[in-house]
């Protein structure tokens, strides 16, 4: 029987690919992403995780941006 509990509960996690598969982009641009503190994220050890919540998040605010 497992005690981990989800980082949230209804917030999925997602990897990196998973990420690059959803916005359609090259998972070193990802990375890129990643590095320069653009989307939100939490590492796990050398592992990388982003919540759906932080990802939408920030893809309303790239939506916003572009409007401008």
């Amino acid at each position: 029987m497992s005690t981990q509990r989800p980082p949230l509960v209804g917030d999925k996690v997602f990897t990196i690919p998973e990420v690059a598969a959803y916005l359609k982009i090259s998972k070193s641009k990802i990375y890129d992403l990643l590095s320069h503190k653009k989307i939100p994220h939490l590492k796990v050890g050398r592992n990388v995780r982003i919540r759906e919540s932080d990802l939408l998040r920030w893809e309303e605010l790239q939506i916003e941006k572009a409007l401008l």
